[in-house]
């Protein structure tokens, strides 16, 4: 029964090292650029072996950004229970995290930025979009509790926010003199500076 027990959590052990190799193949070379041998390779067992955990490759793709989603979902979530109440503190805790997850060492992160639907079509970019609808609803409702100016759109303050955090990824350094907690806080002031007569 025991050795039942444990050949069933070394099969799920293996699936999620399917999964993180997947993850990692994708946002390194691409999606099209890699082949189910590669990520075969990546995780030390014969292609024919991975299709044991996925069906195909697609599913690997829906799997990985499914959990990305999560992941950061997970992230912002916490920060915004210890966040209090005023509204720009919480769009700057909810950037924060959204930051520590995106530059930090998950092999799902980059698989969650803008650009990677941008590759796809039909039902696959679909399925996509609805896995972060949840996600973006957060920044949505953040967005909604600011005292923004009249002139100014919600919708369009949200995604110009979300695409300059997004965006970090293609000049970030680890190790440099800035971290996910100074950018976040920087980009955040940027805009309210601009949009609060009271900062």
């Amino acid at each position: 029964m025991a050795k039942g027990k444990a050949a069933l959590s070394d099969r799920g052990n293996r699936r999620d090292d399917v999964l993180e190799a997947a993850a990692g193949l994708f946002a390194s070379k691409g999606y099209a650029a890699t082949s189910i041998r590669d990520i075969a390779q990546q995780v030390g067992i014969l292609s024919g072996s991975l299709y044991y955990h996925f069906a195909s490759k697609e599913a690997l793709l829906l799997e990985a950004h499914a959990r990305g989603v999560s992941q950061v979902t997970e992230a912002v979530e916490a920060a915004l229970a210890e966040a209090g109440k005023a509204p720009w503190d919480r769009v700057a805790a909810a950037c924060r995290a959204h930051l520590e997850v995106l530059l930090g060492p998950s092999p799902f992160s980059q698989v969650i930025t803008p650009q990677f639907p941008s590759h796809f079509d039909g039902e696959v970019r679909a399925t996509l979009l609805r896995q972060r609808d949840g996600y973006e609803a957060i920044f949505r409702d953040l967005v909604a509790a600011l005292p923004l100016p009249g002139a100014v759109s919600p919708g369009i303050f949200r995604l110009s926010l979300l695409g300059a955090l997004n965006w970090t990824p293609t000049w970030y350094q680890p190790g440099g003199s800035e971290t996910p907690v100074s950018i976040a806080r920087g980009i955040v002031d940027a805009f309210r500076l601009q949009l609060d007569p009271a900062a």
